[in-house]
């Protein structure tokens, strides 16, 4: 049954135009690039169709559908606030930054290579985005945001819980087996060739290391008293130019996070109290409405900014002449 449900929704995918039209659209070594990597995602095709006809069933094809959620930058935007905002700010914005620029340097790079995903058919897609095959292949964006932030969790996992704990194998196992599902389920639902995963991984691995390697000045940028955290609005603003992907999160979470650390706004919650109550209905309630209210500003927020920003950036953009991502071209 949920073979017959999931099928190629658009006849002409991103990057399957004639070959010719890339050799005369992009810049001789960036053409160069993508005919040194497309003979890749070309012989995996044949390979990845019959690896989907050996191993596929209904049961593995609903959970790989499902998990691919767990990668989506949806996901994060719901998830993410609920550190914040339950006492790991930190943890939070660290994520954020690792997703939010995972988004926008995989979006960039697929724009950039024009590398088409693999072929269907005779590859079988399993996807809820009906838009999917609008966008091209290389690197995989759910690789690289899975695998950075699971090598983030592992180094927190490490750095913060004792070796001798059972607690430290049991977290490390299951940040690795949360990559592994989202991985290998981009090859398995047919949405990603293994050229593209790889790619998405070496992005990660290097997101996760700046990440890491300057944790301690990312966070002084939100506990410091001078003003240059609202530099991040401009800058954010001038990275449109470049590849418009989760910059409006990183405009608001560091500008956000040291307005919140100069105020008691963030620090109302849940509370010690001493009356025998902090876990019980009325907190139980509280923690409720705060994860259902929030969220769902959140999402009303999205789709304002939305709006605001499709009706006001491209008249000053055009004004003012500034850059505009000449170097991508159509994907259809």
């Amino acid at each position: 049954m949920a073979r017959k449900i999931f099928k190629p929704i658009i006849d002409i995918d991103a990057g399957t135009h004639d070959d010719r039209l890339y050799t005369a659209a992009l810049h001789p070594w960036r053409s160069w690039l993508r005919r040194s990597l497309l003979p890749f995602v070309r012989q995996e095709t044949p390979w990845l169709a019959a690896m989907q006809k050996r191993i596929r069933t209904p049961l593995l094809d609903h959970y790989f559908l499902w998990t691919a959620n767990l990668g989506t930058h949806t996901f994060f935007m719901v998830f993410l606030p609920i550190l914040i905002w339950f006492g790991n700010p930190h943890l939070g914005r660290s994520i954020a930054c690792l997703t939010a620029f995972g988004v926008f340097w995989s979006g960039f790079l697929k724009d950039f290579m024009c590398l088409p995903r693999p072929a269907s058919p005779p590859v079988h897609r399993l996807t809820m985005s009906q838009g999917v095959a609008l966008e091209y292949g290389f690197p995989s964006t759910h690789s690289t945001n899975s695998i950075s932030v699971a090598l983030y969790l592992i180094a927190v996992i490490c750095d913060s819980i004792s070796p001798e704990s059972p607690a430290r194998m049991l977290c490390i196992l299951g940040a690795i087996f949360y990559a592994v599902s989202v991985v290998f389920g981009r090859i398995y639902c047919g949405m990603h060739s293994v050229t593209d995963v790889i790619g998405g991984t070496i992005l990660a691995f290097i997101l996760y290391w700046v990440q890491w390697t300057f944790r301690d000045s990312l966070d002084s940028i939100v506990t410091s008293e001078n003003y240059w955290v609202f530099l991040t609005i401009p800058i954010c603003l001038g990275l449109v130019g470049i590849h418009v992907c989760f910059m409006g999160v990183l405009m608001g979470v560091y500008p956000g996070s040291w307005m919140c650390n100069k105020t008691e706004l963030c620090q109302l919650g849940l509370k010690s109290s001493g009356s025998g109550i902090s876990f019980g209905f009325i907190s139980l309630s509280i923690i409720l409405m705060k994860v259902i209210v929030g969220v769902a500003m959140l999402f009303i927020w999205r789709i304002a900014c939305k709006k605001v920003c499709y009706f006001l950036l491209p008249p000053i953009y055009r004004a003012f002449n500034l850059p505009h991502r000449k170097f991508e071209i159509g994907a259809r």
